[in-house]
């Protein structure tokens, strides 16, 4: 129940779901309009630990198919997490309706989730391991892009010189049917504990067969008859009992889901629109410095250079002075550009005006531009100053500060961008 503070700014429209840490509702901020989903966790039990431990989590992360965190609040009865509101489908009630999807529509959705969890797993200096991946926590949006959410059992992962690298010292329990052995029979959990979790919601997807339900299933590998000898191999290795005999990263089984889409004849004949999938290694990178040092020509010299590889870019203007809207549209006019502008065949131009960034209403609005950029371009090129790039810090793959005129070594920026 929420108190008078938090119904003041929150108002709720219907719940969403529920799971073992608490309730998510849709919610409407009654003083800018706008929804967002609201997770409300009741104190006072054994998974309270996890309600303070997901806006930890949630706020350190970057990556268009992760909820960001926009509030949090607490009062003597509840935790309430306020999140971005995806609009889209559950994978449960999807294949609900649906009954299972083809092998090559669940490749590419498992190829976006090794996206997140190779992001989740290279966190510094702490991996994250996701720990309940099921298809009630996967979203699929109305632009046909996953989104994960709940993260009401992540786990950071504290690296120690007691074990190696990636390993947690204690388990948890996810969710039984999907969870891995390792996590409720005491092991360490690694990277390979959420692939354990990804092949087996892979093969729900496939077979239509609800792990939770007929677990007889899934063992001694009784799945394997309903699936492509190829896809087989891939999930077979994927649900090992053994974590050591697993994919050892979710970077591994990507190439092996990208192999087995590319050598699958339907692929091949729609070769297209396999490419046409959403960007979803996204770069972002921000040139900043003083004025008169050549800031927007290096930026516009990064992104030809980028473009001209193949890659889709879009330069994003954040600067005061509105010199790229001199160079790409001959203006001294400071305007906002509505949608991106294109430029030159793979290169596009988006002016944003703002005099002030940080902390204003601004913010959230940008956050979200951000990430819908993420899904459609490869490379994202940022000109802003240095108080606008430290608001948005966490969204920076690379930030470049030019100091003078001096001749810059292209060459060495373009290793640094491409490793």
């Amino acid at each position: 129940m929420q108190d008078n503070y938090f119904q003041s700014k929150y108002k709720y429209i219907r719940q969403l779901g529920h799971g073992g840490c608490g309730n998510v509702y849709l919610a409407e901020n009654t003083k800018l309009g706008n929804f967002w989903a609201v997770k409300e966790i009741p104190k006072g039990r054994d998974f309270t630990i996890s309600g303070y431990l997901e806006p930890e989590i949630l706020k350190r992360l970057n990556h268009p198919a992760l909820p960001r965190i926009c509030d949090v609040y607490e009062d003597e009865g509840c935790i309430y997490i306020v999140e971005d509101y995806i609009e889209g489908i559950g994978l449960k009630q999807f294949i609900d309706e649906k009954g299972n999807v083809h092998e090559k529509e669940a490749a590419e959705w498992g190829i976006q989730l090794c996206s997140v969890l190779d992001y989740l797993h290279g966190q510094k200096p702490e991996p994250i391991i996701y720990g309940d991946m099921k298809p009630q926590n996967i979203i699929l949006t109305k632009g046909e892009t996953i989104k994960l959410v709940d993260f009401g059992i992540s786990s950071m992962v504290t690296v120690s010189q007691n074990k190696p690298p990636g390993l947690a010292e204690t388990a948890f329990i996810g969710t039984k049917g999907y969870a891995a052995p390792e996590q409720y029979m005491g092991g360490s959990l690694c990277p390979a504990t959420d692939i354990y979790s990804l092949g087996i919601t892979l093969i729900h997807l496939i077979t239509g067969i609800d792990p939770v339900k007929n677990y007889s299933f899934y063992q001694d590998n009784n799945f394997l008859k309903h699936l492509s000898p190829e896809m087989s191999q891939i999930l077979k290795k994927c649900v090992n009992p053994r974590s050591d005999l697993r994919y050892r990263t979710a970077e591994e089984l990507m190439k092996a889901l990208r192999h087995y889409l590319l050598m699958s004849s339907d692929t091949l004949a729609q070769k297209t629109d396999y490419v046409q999938l959403p960007h979803i290694f996204s770069k972002v990178i921000a040139i900043t410095g003083v004025a008169g040092t050549g800031v927007s020509t290096l930026t516009v010299a990064m992104a030809e250079h980028t473009a001209k590889s193949g890659n889709s870019v879009c330069i994003v203007d954040l600067s005061s002075t509105g010199d790229l809207d001199k160079i790409f549209f001959d203006s001294d006019e400071n305007s906002q550009i509505p949608i991106p502008q294109k430029i030159k065949s793979n290169m596009y131009y988006f002016r944003i005006y703002i005099e002030s960034f940080a902390d204003s209403p601004e913010s959230v609005t940008i956050y979200k531009l951000l990430g819908q950029l993420q899904e459609k371009y490869r490379y994202i090129f940022i000109d802003g100053h240095p108080e606008i790039l430290k608001a948005i810090d966490t969204y920076l793959d690379n930030i470049f500060i030019v100091s003078d005129m001096n001749p810059i070594n292209i060459s060495k920026i373009f290793q640094i961008l491409e490793g």
